[in-house]
Formats: C-alpha cells, structure tokens, sequence
C-alpha cells in the first residue's frame, strides 16, 4: 500500500531503533512506542474491516460534510459582514471551490455525488444500483448535518457578536441564511422554483457530459469543469433562490439549525420555502438526465 513515505524510505521507528538501543537506559521508551505503534496499528485495522463494507457510504459522508463546511463559511463571511461590501461573485466562486475541494477527496471513492439529486438522477438514467441509493442519501444528509455542527461550532462567537445572541432567521440581524437558503423578499415563488429545476438540470447536464468516455479533455479534469458549472450557473441563476441545487445542501443544515436555536420557524417562514430546495432540484436533475440520455449520449 502506498503511503507518505516510499517503499524505499526507512520509517521512523527505523532511525530511531538503533539510538534508543545504543543505551540501555531508553529500553523503557522503546519499548512504549513499540507499544504505542502497535496500538496505532490495530485502530488502523479495524477502521480498514469496517472500511470495506461502508467505504463509499462514508465517503459520501465525508464529501457532503466538507461540502457544507466550506460552502456555508463562505455564505457566513458574506452574511456576517466580515468585508464592508457584499458580493454574489465570491458567494460563487466559494460554492464551486467547495464542490471542487469535495470531489478531490471522495471522487476517486464513491464518485462524490454529494448531493441527492445526482444520486437519483444516475440510478434513473446511469445504472447506479438501486440497493446502494438509501446509504448515498442516508450519508449525504448526515454529512450535511454534521457539517454544519462543526461550522456552528468554529464561528458561533462571530454570529453572537452580529446578533448579540439573539438567533433570528430573517431581517437585519438574520443569520438563518448562512446554513440554509432563502430567496430575496422581491422574487415570487415560481421564479425560485424555476431556477432550482433549471439550475440543477444544468449541473446534471455538466456531470453526465464532462464524465462521457469520448468527451476529451473535459473528463480528465471532471471536478474542475463541476466546480466552473456551479460558478456559471450561480452567477447566471442562483440570487433568484439563494442557490441550493442539492437537498441535503439545504435540509441538513436547516435541521441542524433548527435545533441550535433558530426554531421550527426556518422551516415554516416564507410559506414552507424550505419544500422548494428539497424537491424543486430532483425534478430538474431528472430532466437534465433526460436530456441528456435523449439528445446528447450516444
């Protein structure tokens, strides 16, 4: 197995042996890491035997809660007024380099769908088998809840000094916005609905093409091409929804929420919005996959 240091490197318990066995009086110390190594060793063991069984369920885990990490502290370094003016262009940027970093980590593993509707859409037109699609989303919006705990956890003083400790949702002082999405005040329902199934019908459409066999040189950087979709298609259609294109993306953190002091209500305001980013995106990751396995595969 290939690891940090090459088959022809020595590790680091070999340098060390002979020193510590030169002197009688490190016998004690040998012997602790000899110990401490083997102790290492066994964790590593079994963490590899429960591996084998759940190896792409965790990826997905791991990828989805990266995900949130990366892409929910970028909405909070625009919603907690860390620099004095506002933009979409790096609320983009932000989402495509955290869908980017997420898929340099578990792609090569469980493919990094990430997201639900990518799931959903690949068992319906890719083969992606049937009895794998509860553990992929079971582990996605698991992942998207635990992500959003532990960015709760590393910028909670930042939000209590916006809010003064009082967590709302919408307004001035809302901070709701930086786990979950809500459209702006002057966009009607329709047009949020619309831009999630186009939005996502997109990305699908970014996935299946750039990940064809024949489709040279896009699928050889498969994640970069992703990650410059996502900011194309933010920048062009994400400000009318708050941009989610992933359930798990919105209803996991919107769950973490609302049990870390926001209340059901990030769930009922604006009439229910929350159903909008959790089932708007399957529909348009559907018809993306439709078109695609319709007018464009081979």
């Amino acid at each position: 197995m290939t690891g940090w240091i090459s088959s022809s490197s020595s590790t680091i318990l070999d340098e060390t042996e002979p020193l510590l066995l030169a002197d009688g009086t490190n016998q004690p110390m040998f012997d602790q890491r000899k110990r401490h190594h083997k102790i290492i060793d066994k964790v590593k063991l079994m963490g590899r035997k429960y591996r084998t069984s759940y190896r792409e369920y965790l990826a997905e885990f791991i990828g989805t809660c990266v995900l949130i990490i990366l892409i929910c502290g970028a909405s909070a370094e625009q919603i907690l007024h860390v620099e004095p003016n506002k933009s979409w262009l790096t609320s983009s940027i932000g989402s495509g380099l955290a869908v980017l970093i997420a898929i340099c980590i578990v792609g090569h593993v469980s493919g990094a769908h990430i997201n639900p509707a990518v799931t959903l859409t690949f068992y319906c037109y890719s083969g992606f088998p049937g009895r794998k699609v509860p553990g992929f989303l079971a582990a996605q919006f698991l992942g998207a809840f635990a992500g959003a705990a532990i960015l709760y956890a590393v910028i909670s003083p930042a939000i209590d000094e916006f809010d003064h400790g009082e967590r709302q949702i919408l307004g001035p002082l809302g901070t709701a916005a930086i786990f979950a999405t809500y459209p702006p005040l002057y966009v009607q329902r329709y047009s949020s609905v619309l831009s999630e199934i186009i939005g996502t019908a997109l990305l699908l459409l970014v996935i299946m093409a750039t990940g064809h066999q024949n489709n040279l040189p896009f699928r050889n950087a498969q994640g970069c091409f992703i990650a410059v979709g996502i900011v194309s298609i933010s920048l062009s259609l994400g400000y009318t929804s708050g941009f989610s294109l992933n359930p798990a993306r919105d209803v996991g953190p919107r769950l973490f929420i609302a049990l870390a002091g926001w209340g059901s209500g990030v769930f009922t305001v604006r009439d229910y919005y929350f159903l909008v980013p959790m089932l708007a995106p399957l529909l348009g990751g559907f018809i993306g996959g439709l078109i695609y396995t319709v007018f464009i595969d081979q």
